[in-house]
């Protein structure tokens, strides 16, 4: 790829082209107007001339006054002076306004060229700040466009925030595979020593106590190493889950019942109620598994994170002037410090809970990932956290692996 940008040959192109087109029909319409009037002015007043003469001896014969003859003939002689001074004086006239007319021409062509390619070297600009990886040019607009040429601008700035979406989706995938990478290697090396001391601490337990005191200090520091490794063993699986999340099966969905039926299931257990809020009906293609799993981890952490006592968590559903649709899930619970969104969802593992594994979010930015859409958490207004996600009606086309 070349290191420096084009050279403007578009404007000298298209400002010779306009020069040519208008300079060359005024020079012919010159040419051909010079013509016409030096043969109007090339006509000679001597015949004239000839038949006054012949008048004024008839009249002198007759003894008649010539004194309208005498006035005729004066103003001959001016009118032949004229034209004489005009056929000398044409070609210069013709010239001059040929000469001031292609002035103006040029002026007109210069301003109107730079007009036109305005947009043209706003577009070049835009282009060559794409080649060199900056996606963040924006070229300005007009809205509605005037011409072609600004929608030609709207539609390279639309292109410019699709780019950064899809690097955006790019670099959220390479993330999620590297974090199916660890879940699978710390399954495969976590998951057969556990079940060894799960097994050995089995026996232990069952083991004839040669003395109660014994026995009981043995039976309590087994039944706490058994916690520990139940908590080992539920982390364990739920990073073999991550690694083993199925590929998505897209149908036709109906949003609000399956909120509906997520809201159901964590209200039974829930210190707080769960509330879907009233709204139209939408329905979009999508993955139903893979969307309950989504939308049941966002409702159970906003569950666990609701103390008894706070706000309701409320689910809402509505659909996007894009033509996409966004869910939102609000608590009363102490909430998130800042915004996280994109990469930071599945920036190491974090959990609030003692019995958390912190694979909720990753799981849930992988399924919104698969879906086209974007997962975005944030501190609700009043306190709490507020869940977004946004989801396109249709999902894109799914990206091939090189992995």
């Amino acid at each position: 790829m070349s290191s420096t940008p084009p050279p403007p040959r578009f404007r000298r192109r298209l400002l010779a082209v306009m020069l040519l087109a208008g300079l060359v029909p005024l020079v012919l319409l010159g040419v051909v107007a010079q013509g016409v009037l030096e043969r109007v002015l090339s006509v000679s007043v001597a015949p004239v001339e000839a038949v006054l003469d012949g008048v004024s001896s008839s009249l002198e014969r007759q003894g008649l006054s010539r004194d309208a003859l005498d006035e005729a003939r004066l103003n001959l002689a001016q009118a032949e002076l004229t034209r004489r001074a005009l056929a000398r004086r044409v070609p210069a006239f013709i010239t001059g306004l040929v000469f001031v007319s292609g002035c103006v021409l040029a002026l007109a062509a210069v301003l109107l060229g730079r007009t036109l390619t305005k947009p043209v070297t706003t577009l070049t600009e835009g282009m060559w700040a794409y080649a060199r990886g900056d996606l963040s040019v924006r070229l300005p607009t007009v809205d509605p466009p005037r011409d072609e040429l600004q929608f030609l601008l709207g539609q390279f700035n639309r292109m410019g925030q699709e780019l950064v979406a899809q690097r955006e989706r790019a670099k959220s995938a390479e993330q999620i595979a590297a974090w199916q990478d660890v879940a699978r290697a710390l399954a495969h090396e976590l998951k057969n020593p556990l079940t060894a001391m799960k097994l050995s601490l089995a026996r232990l337990s069952r083991s004839d106590p040669a003395s109660p005191a014994d026995a009981t200090r043995i039976s309590e520091s087994v039944a706490l190493l058994q916690e520990e490794v139940e908590l080992l063993m539920r982390m364990t699986q739920s990073f073999s889950t991550f690694a083993r999340l199925p590929a998505p099966h897209f149908q036709d969905v109906p949003l609000r019942p399956l909120l509906s039926e997520v809201c159901s299931l964590y209200a039974r257990t829930s210190a707080v109620p769960v509330e879907l809020v009233p709204g139209p009906e939408v329905s979009l293609r999508a993955d139903p598994d893979g969307l309950r799993r989504l939308f049941g981890n966002l409702v159970k952490n906003a569950t666990e994170a609701s103390l008894e006592g706070a706000p309701p968590v409320r689910v809402r559903a509505e659909p996007l002037a894009t033509g996409g649709v966004r869910v939102t899930v609000a608590d009363g619970g102490s909430g998130v410090p800042g915004v996280l969104e994109g990469a930071a969802l599945t920036r190491g593992l974090f959990s609030t809970k003692p019995e958390g594994s912190g694979l909720g979010l990753p799981i849930s930015q992988k399924i919104t990932h698969e879906h086209g859409g974007q997962l975005r958490l944030e501190p609700a207004p009043g306190g709490g956290t507020l869940a977004s996600v946004e989801l396109p009606l249709v999902p894109p086309p799914p990206q091939v692996s090189t992995s």
